[in-house]
C-alpha cells in the first residue's frame, strides 16, 4: 500500500495521463504557431519567409513586444491597463519636447523623459486603483482619456517630424545595416521581464497578488506597493515603446498609440497568461506580439483587404482561448 501512495502523482502516472505534453504545448504554444504560420504561408507564398520580410516582422512586432511584457506583469496580478497606448503617447510627446528644448550632446538626456514619464504615469494608475480603491478597468479607462487629451492638448493637432538622431536612434537604427536595433531592444526586454518574473520577489508576488489576494495579505505581502509597482514598470515599458515607435517612424501624431492596448492584451491572452491573474508567461506574450504581427504581413502579402486583417486577428485569440481552456479542462479531468 505505501509503495502505492508513493506513486501518486509520481512522473510515470503524468505520462500515462498526458499532462507532459499539454504542458509542453501551453509552454511552447505562442512559439509552435509562429513556425506554423510560417511554414503554411510560406508554401502559399515564398516571399513570406523571405529574410527581408522576416526581418520586417521582426521591425513591426517589437513595440508590441515591449507593451505585452510590462502587460504581462499586470495582468499576472489580476489588473489590467487600459491606458498604455495613451502612456505611450503623452511620454513621447514630452519626450520630444525636453529632446529640442535641450541644446546639442545633452539633447541625448531628453529621451530619458520617455521611460521616467511612464513610471509616473503608471504610478498615477496604480494610487487610483489601491488607494483610491478604483476598479482597474475604470481607473485606465478614466486615465486613457485623460492622458490622451493631454497629447492633443499639447500637440495642438501638428504632426511634428525631423527629429534630432537623439529620438530616432532606438527605432532606425540598424546593426550591420541590416537588423534593426528595437528588435535586439525588444528581446532584450523579454529576457529581462522573464527573470524578474522568475527570480525576484516582485515577480513571486505578483502572481500570489493575482493569484489570491486576500492569502498574499495574510503571508504579510504588501499588496498595493506590488500593485503600484507592476503599473509602473508598465508606464516604463511604455515610455520604451514610444521611443522606438517614435524613432521608427520619425514622426509624432497625437493619435499615437490608439488602440495599442487592445493589441497588447490580445498578445498577452494568446501567450497563455490567465486573465484571471496568477500566472503569466512573458516568453508566451512576447512571441504572441510576433505571431499578430505575423497574422497581419500574411494577410497584406496574400492580398487580403485591410479590415480582413483585424478577423483574422480576432480569429487568432480565440483559436488560442479555445486551445488553453481545452488543455485547463484536460488537466482537471
Amino acid at each position: 500500500m505505501s509503495n502505492n501512495i508513493q506513486t501518486v502523482g509520481s512522473e510515470e502516472e503524468f505520462k500515462i495521463l498526458g499532462k507532459p505534453w499539454t504542458y509542453q504545448v501551453e509552454r511552447l504554444g505562442p512559439i509552435l504557431a509562429c513556425i506554423l504560420f510560417a511554414v503554411i504561408v510560406g508554401i502559399i507564398e515564398p516571399r513570406f519567409i523571405h529574410h527581408r520580410n522576416i526581418i520586417n516582422i521582426l521591425y513591426q512586432s517589437a513595440t508590441y513586444m515591449i507593451l505585452a511584457v510590462g502587460m504581462t506583469f499586470v495582468i499576472t496580478g489580476a489588473g489590467i491597463d487600459i491606458s498604455v497606448g495613451s502612456q505611450l503617447a503623452l511620454t513621447g510627446i514630452l519626450m520630444i519636447f525636453a529632446v529640442q528644448a535641450l541644446p546639442g550632446a545633452l539633447a541625448w538626456l531628453g529621451i530619458l523623459i520617455a521611460p521616467l514619464a511612464g513610471v509616473v504615469l503608471g504610478t498615477i494608475n496604480g494610487l487610483f486603483i489601491t488607494k483610491l480603491r478604483v476598479p482597474d478597468f475604470i481607473a485606465t479607462i478614466a486615465t486613457m482619456i485623460a492622458f490622451r487629451g493631454i497629447v492633443l492638448i499639447l500637440a495642438g493637432g501638428q504632426v511634428h517630424y525631423r527629429f534630432p538622431s537623439a529620438i530616432v536612434f532606438l527605432g532606425s537604427y540598424r546593426v550591420f545595416g541590416i537588423i534593426p536595433i528595437s528588435i535586439f531592444v525588444a528581446f532584450i526586454i523579454g529576457a529581462i521581464g522573464y527573470y524578474v518574473y522568475k527570480n525576484t520577489y516582485f515577480g513571486r508576488y505578483i502572481v500570489a497578488i493575482g493569484g489570491n489576494k486576500e492569502s498574499a495579505i495574510l503571508a504579510g505581502i504588501n499588496v498595493n506597493k506590488y500593485k503600484i509597482m507592476s503599473y509602473a514598470v508598465m508606464g516604463f515599458l511604455a515610455g520604451v515603446a514610444a521611443l522606438i515607435t517614435i524613432g521608427r517612424l520619425d514622426a509624432f501624431h497625437a493619435t499615437y498609440g490608439e488602440h495599442m492596448e487592445i493589441d497588447a492584451i490580445a498578445a498577452v491572452i494568446i501567450g497563455g497568461t490567465s486573465l484571471f491573474g496568477g500566472y503569466g508567461r512573458i516568453w508566451g506574450s512576447v512571441f504572441g506580439a510576433l505571431l499578430m504581427s505575423m497574422v497581419v504581413n500574411g494577410a497584406v502579402i496574400l492580398g487580403f483587404p485591410y479590415f480582413y486583417q483585424y478577423v483574422l486577428v480576432g480569429l487568432v485569440i480565440l483559436i488560442a482561448v479555445a486551445i488553453y481552456r481545452f488543455l485547463e479542462n484536460r488537466r482537471a479531468n
